[in-house]
């Protein structure tokens, strides 16, 4: 169940994923950007940029109680630039899904679980995943759509975090 905003007190972490040299995919980082503009530095929320997913982006998660994670997720023409905020229960296939590189996300938190590591439920672990069509050109910005779509997202992740902009 979606929850606009959790408990403060709970050790939070918000992860931007992406490569910003990959067009519309490092929109993830840029929303965090945003984010961390927005916060006071004595937040206590932390703020990381990855570029991975699978069993690397759970270990990130590790000793949290919760965690949003902000990336841009493939999405056809018109639904480029919408954002959509979901739980981790709610995750829909990806491309790693079907990679023999490394775990979707999903598994990789299972796998963590069950080897003991302590790690947020999938109630506490939302997703604010912008639309996006074009993640494999090289490219140092989105397309203009995305690009418009950064500020209503890191408006998404401050309201999880209960931090109205």
């Amino acid at each position: 169940m979606l929850r606009e905003a959790l408990d403060t007190r709970m050790k939070t972490l918000v992860i931007g994923l992406g490569n910003t040299i990959l067009t519309d995919d490092g929109v993830g980082i840029y929303v965090i950007r945003e984010v961390a503009r927005a916060l006071p530095a004595d937040s206590g929320i932390d703020l990381v940029e990855l570029s991975v997913g699978g069993v690397a982006l759970m270990e990130e998660m590790v000793g949290y109680d919760r965690c949003i994670l902000v990336d841009a997720m493939w999405a056809p023409d018109d639904g480029v630039g919408q954002v959509r905020v979901f739980d981790a229960d709610q995750l829909p296939d990806t491309l790693n899904t079907a990679s023999t590189h490394d775990a979707d996300l999903p598994t990789a938190l299972k796998l963590g679980r069950t080897l003991g590591a302590p790690l947020p439920e999938d109630a506490n672990i939302q997703i604010v995943a912008i639309g996006a069509h074009d993640v494999l050109t090289f490219g140092e910005s989105p397309t203009p759509t995305v690009a418009a779509t950064i500020p209503e997202a890191a408006v998404q992740v401050l309201k999880l975090l209960g931090k109205e902009a």
